[in-house]
């Protein structure tokens, strides 16, 4: 018999839409996995000789299904383009009208049993931000095939390391603002929502190819939405209020830990909701549903920053005459760390130092002019400074 915990999935993006390339795989750490086919029928209608039912034949076969999974940084990247019909442009993404496919696969080891889906693209995604626990992304995919096997080889081959980040919380969820107005304790506490991203995904059927699986699977109107339960408040009722004359939100938010983190930008939002109650005992609360309209949306990805190294001044040492000028140099390593110092002098009678390592003599001595790195205040470098008549 078969254990879930047994069951490896993984998927690979597609160069060609329908064609699984040779590797590596993306390791699927998930919840659940409902990607499988549905073999559909109808039922044969024919009288026979006697009584007996004609049984029914195989018609058409939908590949798609549901795959949760929690959230962590860089791991749904490629899906999310494919939701969005985009790629990320300098960690930007937004709506677009690309096809972007996969092969997604499951093993199970212990019964030796592989399924494949190829040509699935994202119909839907969809977050919940919880107000207690971690975040969790459902996956919606539709396929244009299905292959299975149980000769106890897999279709994941070279499956890279599984995903070692952290998993996005709560905690993670930061700068959520609605029309421009942060959220907090004070104004309107949110409990929780959520947000999904739906592509409307059609399938379209092609005679002659000899295939029952779908010939493409085609977006169709793009379609942010999701909700929000908040406090009832004069903001929550100012809120509520925007339905009356079909006025736009506009929301935003941030989710980020150490990993790295996005953040997502929906700039036009049409509200609904109906006028909240409570008992005596009651924390009176309203949820709003919302609509994205006319402008799409926009994920910021937000790179983790690059540990700090070293900070290295040259010269090491500098002589200057009272009135003239001279530059220090600075470096922080490794490549990609912030470049960004501190520039401070010891004693500024006797020399000063710009916000660009500028040094100036002023009366004859010496100082020390130090860098300190802004992303990381514990490394430092410095330079002697001599002023001379």
């Amino acid at each position: 018999m078969s254990s879930g915990a047994k069951v490896q999935t993984a998927f690979i993006r597609e160069i060609t839409p329908g064609v699984t390339p040779p590797g590596p795989w993306s390791v699927l750490t998930r919840i659940s996995f409902g990607l499988m086919p549905t073999y559909n029928t109808e039922e044969n209608n024919e009288i026979g000789f006697t009584r007996m039912a004609q049984g029914t034949t195989q018609t058409t076969v939908d590949v798609g299904g549901d795959v949760e999974t929690k959230w962590r940084y860089g791991v749904l990247d490629d899906l999310l383009a494919s939701c969005f019909g985009s790629e990320w442009v300098n960690d930007t993404l937004t709506m677009g009208d690309k096809r972007i496919t996969f092969s997604v696969a499951s093993y199970a080891t212990d019964i030796g049993v592989a399924g494949v889906a190829r040509g699935a693209q994202v119909s839907t995604m969809a977050f919940d931000f919880p107000g207690d626990n971690e975040i969790t992304v459902t996956t919606t995919l539709a396929a244009r095939g299905w292959d299975d096997k149980g000769d106890n080889t897999s279709y994941i081959v070279n499956a890279q390391t599984e995903q070692s980040q952290r998993r996005y919380t709560f905690k993670d969820i930061s700068g959520l603002k609605i029309n421009g107005v942060q959220v907090g304790e004070d104004n309107a506490c949110v409990d929780s929502f959520n947000l999904q991203f739906d592509n409307e995904v059609q399938t379209q059927r092609c005679i002659g190819n000899g295939s029952p699986y779908p010939g493409n699977i085609i977006p169709t109107r793009f379609t942010p939405s999701g909700s929000i339960t908040i406090a009832w408040s004069k903001m929550a009722y100012n809120l509520w209020r925007a339905q009356q004359n079909g006025d736009a939100i506009r929301l935003e938010f941030t989710v980020a830990n150490a990993d790295g983190g996005y953040d997502f930008v929906i700039p036009e939002l049409e509200v609904t909701g109906d006028w909240p109650d409570g008992g005596a005992t009651d924390i009176i609360q309203v949820e709003l549903n919302f609509t994205a309209r006319r402008v799409p949306p926009t994920i910021t990805r937000l790179p983790a920053p690059v540990a700090i190294g070293t900070v290295t001044i040259t010269p090491e040492t500098l002589s200057v005459k009272v009135g003239a000028t001279a530059d220090l140099e600075v470096v922080v390593t490794p490549t990609g760390a912030s470049q960004a110092v501190r520039w401070t002098t010891s004693d500024a009678t006797v020399a000063t130092v710009s916000e660009t390592g500028l040094v100036t003599g002023v009366k004859v001595g010496t100082a020390t002019i130090t860098a300190t790195s802004v992303a990381d205040g514990t490394k430092t470098d410095t330079s002697a400074v001599t002023v001379t008549a």
